[in-house]
């Protein structure tokens, strides 16, 4: 205490201006209440925002995990049918096509198309065997014709 007395009598005591601060009034406590109600805000805000982020984050956490089930289900879902395909593909082949709708109309088209597609490889095939058939003939037919001129007439060799 001794010392700050000192330094408070040199500084009384020096020629020397001293620089003025703002040092806010007590008695009245204005600046000590504005004080105050700005921490009391920022800490309401503080809180709030903590308050909105926990929700965001447990709404966020309910929607990873009811997605997550939803495609467990689906998954379920498509490995029965995996299973259930081979059954089912009976069935389906019962189902009719729905003629009327343009999807069943370009279904026919389709259908349709890849028959005549069936028939003309089908036609091309026996036309080709029909041609080996006639040029395996030829090539007989050659054969015994050199080999009747090789016999009687004796090797050329």
């Amino acid at each position: 205490m001794n010392d700050i007395s000192q330094k408070a009598e040199i500084l009384l005591s020096s020629s020397k201006p001293i620089p003025k601060t703002y040092v806010p009034k007590l008695g009245k406590g204005d600046v000590k209440d504005k004080f105050e109600a700005m921490q009391r805000a920022r800490e309401e805000r503080n809180e709030r925002r903590s308050r909105d982020e926990k929700q965001r984050r447990k709404e966020q956490y309910i929607r990873e995990r009811e997605w997550n089930r939803r495609k467990q289900e689906i998954k379920e879902m498509l490995a029965s049918d995996d299973e259930e395909s081979v059954s089912s593909k009976v069935e389906k082949a019962y189902v009719p096509k729905l003629i009327g709708t343009v999807k069943g109309k370009f279904a026919e088209m389709e259908k349709q198309r890849q028959e005549e597609q069936r028939k003309r490889t089908e036609e091309e095939r026996k036309r080709r065997i029909e041609q080996d058939m006639l040029e395996k003939r030829k090539i007989e037919r050659e054969l015994a014709k050199r080999a009747e001129q090789a016999g009687p007439g004796g090797s050329h060799l």
